[in-house]
């Protein structure tokens, strides 16, 4: 899989779902009429090296090229890809280390709870207040840049630091489901940035054929 055929991919997608008065489809793909299938400018060579300069890490290799030779966020699953700078999008980090700091996580991660729900009250107690403030730690994303929204303050981050560096995972505590590795749909393994960005284009097309 190389950069053109991903291009091949969605400019085929794009002329399936894209907007238009003559397409019996348009934006049928979820997030598509956010994004419009559109890419922002790309990123020069310069502009990543000093990225990577001012947070002392290495982007992966094949999302490196796709900043620079296809776009700086825009289209691309769910609401589309952040530009690389809203790297932290909603997100308040005052450590200048975050993204050199390993990711923590080789498995899924989660910490259930365990709270008399049926007490209305409960969010307001001194225990789920602490367990709240633990669970939504930035310091369980280090090493990892918010690259997509899914909606519902899910997040797919992208792990640049650390023994993950290169896949994509999911930030999925807004449901309570912890953060987990963003899983093949063909094969049941972990996916590089290419990867996951490719299976949505198949995926998406299967849902128009």
């Amino acid at each position: 899989m190389t950069l053109q055929d991903l291009k091949v991919k969605h400019d085929k997608l794009k002329k399936l779902n894209g907007g238009g008065f003559f397409k019996s489809a348009t934006y049928k793909i979820f997030g598509s009429d956010t994004h419009k299938y559109k890419f922002n400018p790309c990123l020069t060579s310069d502009t990543l090296q000093g990225f990577e300069k001012s947070f002392s890490l290495t982007l992966p290799t094949d999302y490196k090229n796709f900043l620079i030779q296809i776009g700086n966020g825009g289209s691309g699953p769910a609401y589309g890809l952040f530009p690389l700078l809203d790297w932290d999008f909603e997100l308040e980090i005052e450590d200048k280390n975050f993204l050199s700091t390993d990711f923590p996580h080789t498995d899924k991660w989660n910490v259930t709870q365990d709270f008399d729900t049926n007490n209305e009250d409960y969010t307001e107690t001194p225990e789920f207040q602490k367990w709240q403030e633990e669970y939504f730690s930035n310091k369980h994303i280090t090493g990892s840049m918010r690259i997509c929204h899914y909606g519902c303050a899910i997040y797919y981050l992208l792990v640049v630091t650390g023994n993950e560096a290169g896949h994509i995972w999911v930030d999925d505590r807004a449901s309570d489901y912890g953060i987990y590795p963003a899983a093949s749909k063909s094969t049941g393994g972990r996916l590089t940035f290419l990867e996951w960005y490719d299976e949505w284009l198949t995926e998406s097309l299967s849902q128009l054929a």
